[in-house]
């Protein structure tokens, strides 16, 4: 009925409190949308951030945020790049939800109705394209987001939308009580696969093992980082490594939901030294991938390293601690799913005024070589084991 709909009122802040204990439900739509990932990104080169807060206009509760991030010429990142999918670079961009990451929720309050829900969603999304006119922008995008919430916001009133798909996440999820119980639930190839890498990695001497992360250790994985950066044609001063790894330690030690455990998953040579080693976070029940880094100079990387600081060490921990999955993030798919991965699809919305034009979506993902023909788990070599 109409007179039960709850007054809302929408205000704008420059800056989030991480650390908030108000609203929880802020950080339980997902690592990626939670209130330290997104905090840890105001102040990026180029970027502009600030927050669109929902509000009850009688008890003050929040209801709703989005957070919305301005740029000229957009990100370096071509993942997260409107030029990607539109074949030209808008000489504005705003990004709506969370900027950087593979996994962007609506943050509304699980105790609005339905009605109240649509309502409050559409008067933030209004004046989010307000403030993207205001910036010279004609259109916004949410990037990342799941099936469900992209439909969530096309069906609004008052908004035109068009979606595409962009980089699904791929997910690890627990098959057994124990790591050999999970690798006996893969399908036989994937199996043979998973006793293949293992075998290597044993016959190489070397062991893995999973711990806190210590920011004294730091300077001895940046070299590792670099390595891989390099190999992949970025170039990375230890020093910018440094520096990245002590933002990652930043995104722990939250309460909660909102925030977790910084972990580090090595993998030692004959000598203790680290070959390789991944650094992951827990929030929520998940364990998300960060950064890997692998000591190629001194000969190592052929034997299955990266699956065992990446994936295997990692799952073991989830295991343990009786958690729901590792995720892993984009990108090398087939091997990840040829490892028990699954792929989530994922889309990018753009939105607008019903009287301003849409643009046109023209994606090329041509950089991502074999990666491209994974798009929206199209490929049956990415379906759920």
């Amino acid at each position: 009925m109409a007179g039960t709909l709850t007054p809302f009122v929408v205000g704008e802040r420059s800056h989030l409190d991480p650390s908030g204990t108000d609203e929880p439900w802020l950080d339980e739509g997902g690592f990626y949308s939670s209130r330290r990932w997104t905090v840890s990104q105001e102040g990026d080169r180029g970027f502009t951030t600030a927050y669109l807060v929902g509000q009850d206009e009688t008890s003050g509760q929040t209801g709703g945020l989005v957070p919305f991030h301005t740029a000229s010429g957009g990100d370096s990142n071509p993942l997260y790049n409107e030029t990607t999918l539109l074949g030209y670079t808008p000489e504005v961009q705003v990004l709506a939800g969370s900027r950087t990451g593979y996994d962007n929720r609506v943050l509304l309050s699980p105790g609005l109705s339905d009605a109240d829900r649509t309502r409050l969603l559409s008067a933030l999304c209004d004046r989010l394209l307000e403030r993207a006119e205001e910036q010279g922008a004609g259109h916004v995008s949410w990037w990342y987001l799941p099936e469900e919430e992209a439909r969530a916001l096309a069906g609004l009133p008052g908004v035109a939308t068009v979606a595409t798909p962009c980089l699904p996440t791929a997910v690890v999820r627990p098959r057994g009580a124990d790591f050999d119980a999970h690798v006996a639930a893969l399908p036989a190839s994937r199996r043979s696969l998973v006793r293949r890498d293992l075998k290597r990695l044993a016959a190489g001497g070397y062991r893995s093992r999973t711990v806190a992360a210590d920011p004294a250790d730091l300077e001895r994985y940046a070299p590792l980082v670099v390595q891989v950066q390099t190999r992949h044609g970025e170039e990375l001063s230890e020093e910018g490594a440094i520096r990245y790894l002590r933002r990652c330690l930043s995104l722990g030690g939250g309460t909660g939901q909102s925030g977790g455990e910084v972990v580090i998953t090595e993998v030692l040579d004959t000598e203790d030294r680290p070959a390789a080693f991944a650094l992951g976070i827990v929030h929520g029940r998940t364990l998300h991938m960060r950064v890997f880094g692998c000591d190629y100079a001194a000969g190592h990387g052929t034997s299955g390293e990266y699956f065992e600081a990446t994936v295997y060490g990692p799952l073991r921990l989830v295991m343990e601690r009786g958690l729901d999955a590792v995720h892993l993030g984009v990108t090398s798919y087939r091997a990840k799913s040829l490892r028990g991965a699954e792929l989530h699809a994922r889309r990018t919305l753009f939105m607008s005024r019903p009287d301003r034009p849409l643009p046109v979506p023209a994606p090329d993902w041509g950089f991502l070589g074999d990666d491209e023909r994974f798009l929206a788990g199209a490929s049956s070599e990415v379906l759920p084991c």
